[in-house]
């Protein structure tokens, strides 16, 4: 099963809409999950024409798409369990500590992870964004996995993500725009 993961795509606020790579990338994609700062339904329109599309809320989302997704989920596929959640209310207290954290030679955003883990239990995979960093890593048998920023940005490349699943892994790859 392939699945195309997206988040902060930002649109209108930061694009007027998704890149048409976006399209391509996920054309064949069994279905899409989008991490959060969706920011307006007609983004989760546009994905619903390519597949099914899932999604959570993110701290920018308006209150339309609000009504209508979820702020955190647990999705099953191919006998996996994925979490999905946006992440910013990890960060709140990790930017009290990043300095604090990087003194001790933590990961920068060590505290977000260790949020994202204890938020779900029994899960094989957790789908986040709001760093705008691209993330996958396998923290304590479960692949943490941030797509990137999908809207282009001052510096940044944006990005999305594929996870390809069996019954017996999970492999996230990350893609350029």
């Amino acid at each position: 099963m392939k699945i195309g993961v997206i988040a902060d795509t930002h649109v209108p606020h930061a694009t007027s809409a998704l890149s048409p790579r976006v399209q391509e990338l996920f054309a064949d994609m069994d279905i899409i999950l989008h991490a959060g700062d969706v920011c307006d339904l007609a983004t989760l329109q546009a994905l619903e024409k390519i597949t099914i599309t899932m999604a959570v809320a993110g701290n920018r989302d308006d209150a339309m798409v609000r009504r209508y997704v979820e702020p955190r989920r647990i999705v099953e596929f191919a006998n996996r369990r994925i979490g999905m959640l946006h992440g910013h209310r990890g960060l709140l207290p990790e930017l009290a500590d990043a300095l604090q954290a990087r003194l001790r030679g933590r990961p920068r955003y060590a505290g977000l992870y260790d949020y994202l883990l204890a938020q779900f239990t029994d899960v094989d995979c957790i789908v986040f964004g709001h760093t705008h960093q691209p993330y996958c890593k396998m923290h304590d048998g479960v692949l943490l996995f941030n797509p990137g920023r999908a809207a282009p940005g001052l510096g940044v490349q944006p990005t999305v993500g594929v996870l390809d699943m069996s019954g017996k892994s999970i492999v996230g790859r990350i893609l350029h725009l």
